[in-house]
């Protein structure tokens, strides 16, 4: 899909010289710039595949700026910061808790009761700073290579000492769930991590904003059966379905 991608911009520079410093011969001002309908409609195509995102001037890869995790924590942060309060009883039920990394268990960190006692250990380095403020709480962070974009630590050294790990509850960080296909994720190296934070768990959780259900991303990390407990607003379409593996929805409707 990149080439037809670069086709479709060097389409657009042809049209517009001034974007491309100079590079293409301009059209003589009498002559109008005919309209690209193969163009367009070849970007209407990616973007429905997931592959371009169509933005006013153009189209980019989708997979850009929102991928940031510093780019993603303001972003509906009023209904990640409802959702954790919602949860926030039943997680303060352990002592021994994984929090994933992801802007949702960031906020849901900030979250917890000043006097909540107990371990967290976590792959963010953010979740990490803000727990480490609490008296009555021990935290561990994950070793191994901070991914750029996530900001979560990945790698052969997060994978081995998740090996060791069993906590009473990990919060999974999710950003695509769809029934069918699972829970899945843009990065190949946070799928490799998250398949084996999920066996670190006697129970895990998941507080996932409503835009993220019927989401399909790059990566499978697991079957949404391996979800114990939904936390989200409104009753998402799937939630017959995700009841049907097993999976407990809770929303601010019940």
């Amino acid at each position: 899909y990149l080439d037809t991608f670069f086709e479709l911009q060097t389409a657009a520079l042809r049209n517009r010289p001034e974007l491309a410093g100079g590079a293409f011969e301009p059209r003589p001002a009498e002559t109008p710039a005919p309209v690209s309908v193969p163009a367009a409609d070849g970007e209407i195509a990616l973007e429905r595949q997931g592959r371009l995102r169509r933005v006013h001037g153009g189209a980019i890869k989708p997979d850009t700026e929102l991928s940031r995790f510093e780019n993603r924590v303001d972003l509906g942060a009023d209904v990640k910061k409802r959702l954790a309060e919602l949860a926030m009883d039943e997680i303060c039920e352990n002592r021994v808790i994984f929090i994933d990394g992801g802007s949702t268990n960031y906020l849901a960190a900030q979250a917890f009761p000043r006097d909540w006692e107990g371990t967290v250990i976590t792959n963010s380095p953010a979740v990490a700073l803000w727990m480490s403020d609490y008296d009555h709480v021990e935290v561990n962070m994950l070793p191994g290579i901070i991914n750029h974009k996530s900001k979560e630590t990945v790698g052969s050294a997060a994978l081995t000492a998740l090996q060791q790990l069993h906590c009473d509850l990990v919060l999974l960080g999710v950003s695509s769930i769809d029934p069918e296909h699972g829970i899945t994720t843009p990065y190949l190296e946070s799928a490799e991590t998250k398949r084996v934070i999920i066996k670190a768990g006697a129970k895990v959780m998941s507080l996932i904003t409503p835009e993220k259900f019927g989401r399909i991303s790059t990566y499978r990390i697991a079957g949404c059966n391996e979800l114990d407990v939904i936390v989200t607003e409104g009753t998402p379409d799937c939630a017959g379905a995700l009841a049907a593996m097993g999976v407990a929805v809770r929303t601010d409707r019940q």
